[in-house]
C-alpha cells in the first residue's frame, strides 16, 4: 500500500500528519511513522 512504510509519490494529496502534545509533537508521512508515534498508556503501580 501507498504511504505505509515509505512516502509515495501516488498520494500527492496527503502532506502528511502532526500531533501536537505536552511531552512533545510529532509528525510523519506515513503509517508507521504513526504507529511508532503512539505513546504508551501509563500503568498504575
Amino acid at each position: 500500500g501507498d504511504n505505509m512504510l515509505e512516502a509515495s509519490d501516488k498520494m500527492n494529496w496527503f502532506k502528511g500528519w502532526k500531533i501536537e502534545r505536552k511531552e512533545g509533537n510529532a509528525s510523519g508521512t506515513t503509517l508507521l511513522e504513526a504507529l511508532d508515534a503512539i505513546l504508551p498508556p501509563s500503568r498504575p503501580t
